[in-house]
């Protein structure tokens, strides 16, 4: 999985927007299959599956082995405060007498210039973990997990704060999330869970209604829907398919029952073509689903100059090999 993120991601900017509440915490919930489990995925968080269910602990510190975050939460780190003049530090040595050891030795100051440090104290952050059903014999477990910090938004290090959290949980995870510190972790599953339509093509004017549920898109949302319509219908399209989940607003073009050309309307940098168990595939963030783990289940193709007849490329390629 991957390590850390290097700045926060829109998705997740986006989400903030939809929390009314200035109190939030770093939180997901993930799908997991039984046989990861059962290889020990998560055993750095105390997790396991085993022929009594799944073991799960309600709270725990991350190792800090776990990566540059982790360690921090656990060891606390150094500041280098190059705004402030360098200060002189002393190396003690010791040197022989009259050049020889054999006449004893002396000890020696050396001089040397560095930046002060400010040392920050670990915060021992807990990730709180929970499980609906954790009977044995299941194929997946959704497990929710949320570091145990309450951020206001008010806050002048909410970012900084934010941050290291969102790593914290990227770290122990692989995936990224954020909800208002007052939804129960019981109710992030439904982060993973969208209401699917799949409809033959109506007018325009039908797709936009029935993409935003009766809300005014913005002019960008109404712009990117009716280029992606027309697109979508030049591909012989069987059916088109919407969605949605809190702010996430999914579209599609369904050609046949294993390939879709898929997009989040909320996004718009990219086109995602998705093969087998697209509908599962779909409800990824984009990092989950750059994380290498899906190996070919999808293609992606980012919405520069000749987009268009890559995505055509590629979908008449996938309809000969089936």
């Amino acid at each position: 999985m991957k390590k850390n993120i290097q700045k926060i991601p829109k998705d997740i900017y986006a989400k903030l927007e939809t929390i009314d509440n200035n109190e939030i915490v770093v939180g997901c919930a993930i799908k997991f299959k039984a046989n990861e489990l059962i290889s020990g995925k998560l055993a750095h968080l105390g997790i396991e599956l085993n022929s009594d269910g799944l073991q799960i602990p309600t709270e725990i510190i991350p190792s800090e082995n776990q990566g540059k975050y982790s360690d921090r939460n656990v060891n606390g780190f150094e500041i280098i405060r190059k705004d402030l003049p360098k200060e002189t530090h002393y190396n003690s040595i010791e040197s022989p007498n009259w050049g020889d050891s054999y006449n004893g030795t002396h000890t020696v100051n050396l001089p040397y210039k560095k930046y002060p440090r400010d040392f920050q104290p670990p915060r021992e952050l807990e990730i709180l973990t929970t499980c609906n059903d954790t009977q044995p014999g299941l194929t997946d477990y959704v497990i929710a997990f949320q570091i145990k910090e309450v951020l206001d938004k008010t806050n002048n290090d909410f970012e900084d704060r934010l941050f290291e959290n969102l790593n914290i949980l990227q770290e122990n995870t692989g995936s990224l999330g954020v909800e208002s510190s007052n939804i129960p972790m019981v109710d992030y599953i439904q982060s993973l869970n969208v209401s699917w339509e799949i409809l033959p093509p109506g007018t325009l004017e039908d797709t936009i209604e029935r993409l935003f549920q009766g809300k005014t898109p913005t002019i960008q949302q109404k712009d990117v829907t009716t280029e992606r319509y027309k697109f979508f219908l030049s591909l012989n399209l069987k059916k088109l398919v919407y969605g949605s989940s809190g702010f996430r607003r999914y579209f599609g073009a369904l050609l046949e029952d294993n390939l879709v050309v898929f997009e989040n309307i909320e996004y718009g940098n990219a086109i995602y073509i998705l093969f087998d168990d697209w509908e599962q595939l779909s409800l990824l963030s984009r990092l989950d689903l750059m994380s290498g783990r899906f190996g070919t289940s999808f293609e992606r193709i980012i919405h520069t100059d000749g987009w268009e007849e890559k995505v055509k490329n590629v979908v008449e390629e996938r309809q000969k090999e089936s």
